[in-house]
C-alpha cells in the first residue's frame, strides 16, 4: 500500500474504531510489516479533518477517539461522527454505519476477513439503539472495536 493510500486508510479506521490499527500495511513482498506511529504523529494525521466539525474537536478529544476511551466525551464521540460522516462510513441523517463503504474500507486492511467483518458490521449496527447520531457513532465503533479483538484481527496499540 502507498503512504498516501496507508495514511488516508488509517484516518479512515480511526474514524471507526479510534486506533484500531496504527501501523500496520504490507510489504511490498507481500508479508506483514510494522509500521508505527506515536499518538503525536497520529493526533497531527487526523486533526485536519476536524476543521470543519461542530463542535470543533480540541487535541484532547482527538486523543481520546485515537486511544479507543469508552467513556469518551460527548465532544469526541461527535467528532468521530463528523469523520465517519465526511467518509461517508455513516451517511448524513444515518444511525448505522454504511454496510458497503464501511465493508471495503476494512477489506483493504484485513483482506482475508470479509465475511467476518461484514458479520461484524452489521451485528454492530443492528446492536445500537441510541437516536444520538454521535452515540450512536461511538458506540459502533467500540462494538466493532471488540468483536475484531475477539476475533483475533491484529490490533497494534498506540505507543505514546
Amino acid at each position: 500500500m502507498q503512504p498516501a493510500n496507508w495514511m488516508t486508510t488509517l484516518a479512515l479506521l480511526l474514524a471507526c474504531a479510534g486506533g484500531w490499527l496504527v501501523g500496520q500495511a504490507t510489504a511490498d513482498d507481500g508479508e506483514d510489516e510494522e509500521m508505527s506511529m506515536s499518538l503525536g504523529e497520529v493526533v497531527e494525521l487526523i486533526e485536519p479533518f476536524g476543521e470543519s466539525c461542530e463542535p470543533q474537536p480540541q487535541r484532547e478529544h482527538i486523543v481520546e477517539m485515537i486511544k479507543n476511551e469508552p467513556a469518551a466525551k460527548y465532544e469526541t464521540k461527535c467528532f468521530r461522527h463528523c469523520m465517519l460522516e465526511q467518509f461517508e462510513l455513516m451517511p448524513e441523517g444515518q444511525l448505522k454505519f454504511s454496510e458497503d463503504k464501511t465493508l471495503d474500507m476494512m477489506n483493504m486492511m484485513f483482506p482475508n476477513k470479509d465475511k467476518e467483518s461484514a458479520g461484524i458490521i452489521k451485528a454492530c449496527n443492528d446492536e445500537v439503539t441510541s437516536t444520538d447520531k454521535c452515540e450512536v457513532a461511538h458506540d459502533i465503533s467500540m462494538c466493532m472495536l471488540r468483536a475484531m479483538r475477539s476475533k483475533g484481527y491484529k490490533i497494534p496499540d498506540i505507543k505514546e
